[in-house]
């Protein structure tokens, strides 16, 4: 009877056992799964509520990841250095993502030498797990970052609070006033560009240093145009000097739009913009940079995908972008809301460009509400494409000047990761 009773025990425990298993790996697919889809927001709930389920490595990993996405880089460094030391506690693929979250860190950490190692890793140990496009991409940063791995990192010097009035420019989209070598130019404040980017005229007339590389730089429309890479010593804005700024430098006729008469001299792209750790832009275009950052309970509504930063508006992800004048929504959007998107309205083409030029989709124009902070903003003929912009593409949609403009201040916080109207 005994023996019998424990036989019993030790199934009961087993079965205990296979349920935790599943449990933990259940749990750990559905945040992972998030994580992929660019929708850290969701993905930190359940971590929160689930974290007790998952083994000790995936609450790692799922730290790491996360940590990366809302700006916390030292602790997500520190969570994959723990479990880099442990072999085989994580299946390779894991490893992979891990090396994928390394080498992000160490660009917004301005360790290049650090970002090249890492692609270097990745191109010789995980290759099997790039497709074409992704082993292009890695191929073509690797240029980037062997030709800067040597590069000082940069630096900002916030001497004390700057205000700065914005001004619109022909296309309608704010720019600041830049100063080098003596110089000054107005640059567009785009937090939709991955890096600071300007022609090569004017990397030449502002005596930056060119670095000779060729590589491929994708646009808005999808297209690839051919870049160099250039290093600004020094670059001031009000009472702020940024030092060692590195800029992608495009043919002046990729930053051309004859059609409207309209030359772009320069973007501030996101490490400049993080640089800033919180702005403040107003409603009548001042832009203000605080000496010290304001105190603040806000919750996290804005992620980092790489350097695109995320923002989180009615229970969707959207990319945030100051340097679009109107917000656009994805095919992820189609997708939820076929069926009454097809019935109640006509397709039609959609036109739109960037640096590299104009491209047509086929799609829709749509109203639609939005709830920021309990207030309604209701935007009309918002462009909707029917088709994907690219393959990785994920989110729901771009936010642009149409909603910024709104509210009368716009606080971005890159140490907090917030972005508050008000």
């Amino acid at each position: 009877m005994k023996h019998f009773k424990a036989i019993i025990i030790f199934a009961l425990t087993f079965l205990s056992l296979n349920a935790c298993d599943r449990n933990d790996e259940t749990a750990f697919k559905e945040i992972y799964q998030l994580t992929k889809q660019n929708n850290f927001f969701k993905a930190k709930v359940q971590f929160e509520s689930n974290k007790n389920a998952l083994s000790k490595s995936y609450q790692k990993f799922i730290s790491a990841v996360l940590d990366n996405a809302f700006n916390k880089l030292d602790a997500s460094e520190q969570a994959i250095e723990d479990l880099m030391e442990k072999e085989n506690s994580i299946p390779d693929s894991l490893q992979f993502k891990l090396l994928e979250t390394r080498y992000d860190n160490a660009l917004k950490l301005y360790h290049y030498k650090e970002a090249k190692n890492t692609i270097l890793t990745i191109l010789n140990s995980y290759k099997k797990y790039l497709n074409h496009e992704q082993l292009d991409d890695y191929e073509n940063s690797l240029k980037i970052w062997t030709a800067l791995e040597n590069a000082p990192a940069q630096q900002v010097d916030i001497k004390k609070t700057t205000t700065i009035k914005m001004e619109k420019d022909i296309a309608g989209l704010n720019t600041l006033k830049m100063f080098a070598n003596n110089d000054s130019l107005n640059f567009i404040f785009d937090t939709g560009a991955n890096l600071s980017t300007t022609s090569l005229s004017v990397a030449k007339q502002l005596n930056m240093e060119i670095i000779p590389v060729d590589i491929k730089v994708g646009t808005i429309t999808g297209e690839k145009v051919i870049a160099k890479l250039a290093l600004c010593n020094k670059l001031t804005m009000g009472n702020i000097d940024l030092f060692n700024v590195v800029f992608l430098v495009l043919p002046d006729e990729a930053l051309c739009f004859p059609h409207i008469n309209y030359q772009i001299y320069g973007i501030l792209g996101f490490p400049v913009i993080e640089a800033l750790k919180e702005m403040r832009i107003t409603k009548n275009g001042n832009f203000i940079v605080p000496r010290d950052e304001s105190l603040s309970s806000e919750c996290s509504n804005m992620a980092m995908e790489g350097l695109t930063p995320i923002i989180y508006i009615n229970e969707k992800h959207f990319t945030f972008d100051t340097g679009a004048d109107h917000t656009i929504f994805y095919h992820k959007f189609y997708k939820e809301n076929q069926a009454e998107i097809d019935i109640n309205h006509k397709s039609e083409k959609i036109s739109f460009g960037g640096a590299g030029g104009q491209k047509e989709f086929e799609g829709y124009k749509i109203d639609y509400v939005f709830n920021i902070g309990g207030t309604q903003v209701s935007l009309q003929n918002i462009s909707l494409l029917k088709e994907k912009i690219n393959k990785s593409e994920t989110v729901y949609g771009n936010i642009g000047q149409d909603l910024i403009q709104n509210f009368n201040m716009m606080v971005i916080n890159f140490d907090k990761m917030f972005i508050r109207f008000e």
